[in-house]
Order: C-alpha cells, then sequence, then structure tokens
C-alpha cells in the first residue's frame, strides 16, 4: 500500500475508533503521538490520551458516544525519503442521542504529522483548532 493510502487509512480508523466506541483502538494510534486543543496543554501517550481525550467522552448504554466524525478537505504532504508527512483535514462530529435530535456539534481544523517507523506509518502529533462548537454536552465530560 502506498503512503497516501496508508496515511489515509489512519485518518478513517481515527473517526471509526471514536465513533464505534474503540477507544483502546483511538488510544493506540496515539500511543507515540502528541494531541493538542486550544487552552490545552499537549498531551502525550498512553496514559495522557486515555485520561484527557477519550476518559473525557461520553459513552451511551451501547459503547459508543452516538457521533459520527466526517472528514472534508483532507491535504496530505508527503517526503517518503524523510519518511515523514503533514496534514491538514476539517472534521465535523454528528451527534444525535435520545434527547438530542441529530445536528453538528462541532466542527475543526485538524494539522497531523506522520512518520514512519518499521515500514508503517503512524501519527506523530495532531493539533485540533476550533471553528465551530454547538452543543456538546451530550459528548464530553464538562469540568
Amino acid at each position: 500500500m502506498d503512503a497516501h493510502n496508508e496515511i489515509m487509512k489512519l485518518l478513517n480508523r481515527y473517526c471509526h475508533a471514536i465513533d464505534t466506541g474503540n477507544f483502546d483502538d483511538f488510544v493506540d494510534l496515539f500511543d507515540k503521538a502528541s494531541w493538542t486543543t486550544p487552552g490545552a496543554p499537549v498531551f502525550k501517550g498512553r496514559e495522557e490520551i486515555t485520561k484527557e481525550v477519550v476518559g473525557r467522552i461520553k459513552r451511551y448504554e451501547d459503547g459508543t458516544p452516538k457521533t459520527k466524525h466526517v472528514m472534508t478537505n483532507v491535504e496530505l504532504d508527503i517526503d517518503e525519503d524523510a519518511g515523514t508527512a503533514n496534514g491538514q483535514r476539517y472534521v465535523t462530529v454528528l451527534q444525535g442521542t435520545d434527547k438530542l435530535p441529530i445536528q453538528p456539534i462541532f466542527s475543526a481544523h485538524y494539522y497531523d504529522a506522520f512518520v514512519r517507523e518499521g515500514g508503517k506509518w503512524r501519527f506523530d502529533s495532531t493539533r485540533m483548532d476550533y471553528a465551530l462548537v454547538g452543543d456538546m454536552t451530550h459528548h464530553v465530560i464538562m469540568d
């Protein structure tokens, strides 16, 4: 599989892992990577990603957050020789629960970096810049 397709699979796996409630798979994606959101510290590694990212996502009776992550405007710049890549994408999150009609709750501009290790691509970092934020009370555990 070429680098572009392998990285696209990582991006899709990110969305699928959250939407299906497979948070172990999500954490695996960021085992050696960092995660940044506006106004928060940089989270890195399994323990911090588990606690500070997926640990804040509400789960419903079926084990999912009742969301669908829609990814658009994906751009990837890949340097095969260096084994590095950078990308950007938009992510819009739709959610519908028994108490919340299906609606967009969030849209952000993501900036990703990837590295190739042992012949496989992985996330190196993800930075999210919020664009539009709606009713997140059914999705995220607020402090």
